[in-house]
């Protein structure tokens, strides 16, 4: 019983030792999503294009408390681990399964996002461009089809008939910022702008946001397996250290 009390404990501290390191991540990562500049421009997008208005501050503020919440439940396994109490373990337990099903309404959260977003942008991205290509607006659009090598919502045809078009000479088809360049050099500025082929992104900004949206959903839900995953182990091993490791309630630890 003593070596697997000692192997139980010494599992349950390592785990929650990870466990804790991953809450900072998650602090972490919501602290960057408020931060990034680059981020906010995408999202700055995304929000005009869904009229979704506070999307990239509700989600940081979710993943900053989260990634608070497992912090402290990843300091409280630990010290529960090392002293051996039942009634820290027990809560640990109860909220180790309170994270557990935060998680799980998170992923479903994102699942109906991703799904949503799409049908939201494949209008709202052509408005935004006929409509609100100026400003504060324009350079965050300039910025992101930089970013993301693309032109207009769905192609750069979005860009004829719109608000900026007709304060454009009748050859100028599409803004600088679409074109494609070569080495960091524009190929030619005039053909590109005139819309000539091979000298602009053709792909549209609506199915480059997507790819950018679900290239870091998969790595967000890869890295959510893996901790709920080690949730799992985690319980089960909080657990057997309870009924086998722990002092009856009253009694306490004996030194060795």
């Amino acid at each position: 019983m003593g070596f697997f009390s000692s192997c139980s404990r010494a599992l349950l501290f390592i785990f929650n030792f990870i466990f804790w390191l991953s809450g900072a991540a998650i602090l972490g990562v919501g602290i960057w999503i408020l931060v990034d500049p680059q981020l906010k421009d995408y999202m700055k997008l995304i929000k005009d294009g869904t009229q979704d208005e506070e999307f990239l501050k509700t989600s940081a503020y979710i993943l900053i408390g989260f990634g608070s919440f497992v912090f402290l439940v990843g300091f409280c396994g630990c010290c529960g681990a090392i002293r051996g109490s039942k009634c820290l373990l027990g809560f640990y337990i109860f909220f180790l399964v309170v994270v557990f099903a935060g998680e799980l309404a998170a992923g479903i959260y994102v699942a109906v996002f991703k799904n949503d977003i799409d049908s939201k942008l494949k209008t709202g991205l052509v408005d935004s461009i006929k409509k609100n290509y100026e400003g504060d607006m324009q350079t965050t659009w300039d910025l992101v089809q930089k970013e993301l090598k693309c032109c207009g919502g769905d192609s750069y045809l979005d860009y004829q008939n719109s608000t900026w078009s007709h304060k454009q000479s009748s050859d100028v088809k599409i803004p600088e910022s679409c074109c494609e360049l070569v080495n960091g050099v524009d190929r030619n500025k005039t053909l590109c702008m005139e819309a000539t082929a091979g000298y602009f992104y053709t792909k549209g900004c609506r199915e480059a946001l997507l790819d950018w949206v679900n290239s870091h959903s998969a790595i967000l839900i890869g890295v959510g397996c893996g901790i709920a995953g080690l949730e799992i182990i985690g319980l089960i091993c909080a657990i057997c250290f309870c009924r086998h490791a722990c002092p009856p309630s009253g009694e306490h630890v004996q030194a060795s």
